[in-house]
């Protein structure tokens, strides 16, 4: 199968080599495995971005086609119809079109997809993450208006798709409106990425452990908040940050203030950015309990959660999106916005063995079943019927 592929995550070619975003090029790759030619219709990166250009994709069948610079979203939804030019050229190249979504120009791409059969891989929902966003509320509106009508034009193009999600509100949603949904996994893992152990917490300091977008609907700032109160009930713990900043949220000097007005500034790790694989990796080794306060139903389920399960870490998330729904029983769960809960969460964690343990195993047996090596064939292979109908 000539597969075509498109997100608005960029893609860049250096000394003949093509790279992407790690958790981007780890799947780009996967699909590969399973095609014939995986041609992607990607943006080139922005200055700021080429850093975040850090996985070398393997597969030899993968083609990138620059569908141009990322402009911001209104110049990039008027000039639609140019940025999907390229698509509409190749298109009798391709047996079908996959479209990561929500995305500014999935409707473009869709139209110019002509007769080619389009499979939809939707992630997320716009309109449920607007009232965290670090904006005015002139430009909230603006941006919910917007939001609105991407998720009517992507319901549309879902009608006469096939619909993958990986959330369950989003399995609800879509259910009785469009013809063939499948509610998949979506991860980065491999099947030689597990790092196996019994126990964690065995040392001092205690490590929490976060890897993500450093975005306040994260709940980071309850985070710093939940370390403080660990610290002053006499805790050892300190809180390890991993993820890029978000533009124009500026969450990041936040939490440096307030761990600075708690006295725990020393307690605070802010890495950055780091690239998927062993550098990141090691992180999870080293932690004790990974820690994810997300506030917003936004969430579709994060990749960074069956990453820290892989690594045998026991998981505290708040009950958002599809995380209770894929991992309940198998991390403790709390509330959004409620650091004491969170600090009854991990301190429960440290301090009994016997539900560390559980939380470990359990997760470990989650992860398994969700790894690039069985999740991705699933999704292939449903593309392949829905693509070429009779073939069964």
């Amino acid at each position: 199968m000539r597969l075509g592929f498109y997100y608005h995550v960029p893609a860049m070619k250096q000394d003949g080599i093509l790279y992407m975003p790690g958790y981007q090029g780890r799947f780009v790759d996967s699909l590969a495995s399973f095609s014939e030619k995986v041609v992607c219709f990607l943006h080139e990166p922005l200055p700021s971005e080429v850093t975040l250009m850090d996985y070398p994709i393997l597969s030899p069948n993968v083609e990138w086609v620059n569908i141009g610079k990322r402009l911001p979203v209104p110049l990039r939804v008027l000039l639609g119809r140019q940025y999907a030019a390229s698509l509409r050229e190749r298109r009798d190249e391709l047996d079908a079109l996959l479209l990561r979504g929500p995305s500014p120009l999935l409707p473009a791409m869709a139209s110019a997809a002509g007769k080619v059969p389009i499979a939809l891989l939707l992630v997320g929902d716009y309109l449920s993450g607007v009232d965290d966003l670090p904006q005015p509320r002139w430009r909230k509106e603006a941006i919910r208006l917007f939001a609105r009508w991407n998720s009517s034009q992507q319901l549309r193009v879902a009608r006469r798709s096939l619909t993958f999600v990986n959330s369950r509100k989003l399995y609800f949603e879509y259910r009785s409106l469009v013809p063939r949904l499948v509610e998949i996994r979506t991860t980065t893992l491999h099947e030689g990425d597990f790092y196996r152990r019994e126990d964690t917490c065995a040392s001092r300091p205690v490590r929490l452990l976060y890897v993500g977008r450093l975005d306040r609907a994260k709940g980071l700032l309850e985070m710093v908040e939940a370390l403080a109160q660990l610290v002053k009930q006499g805790e050892d713990v300190v809180l390890d940050v991993v993820g890029g900043e978000v533009k124009g949220d500026p969450v990041v000097e936040e939490m440096k203030e307030q761990a600075q007005r708690h006295g725990v500034s020393d307690r605070l790790f802010l890495h950055g950015h780091i690239p998927l694989g062993e550098k990141l990796f090691a992180y999870y080794r080293r932690a004790d309990i990974f820690v994810l306060a997300s506030k917003s139903d936004f969430e579709g389920f994060p990749r960074s959660i069956w990453e820290a399960m892989a690594h045998s870490l026991p998981v505290v998330a708040t009950r958002v999106g599809s995380i209770p729904h894929f991992i309940e029983g198998a991390a403790v769960l709390i509330p959004p916005n409620r650091p004491d809960m969170l600090v009854d969460a991990v301190y429960s964690l440290i301090h009994d063995p016997m539900l560390r343990k559980k939380c470990i195993s359990q997760g470990l047996e989650l992860a398994e079943k969700v790894t690039l090596e069985s999740q991705i064939p699933l999704m292939v292979e449903e593309i392949k019927r829905w693509a070429f109908p009779g073939t069964d």
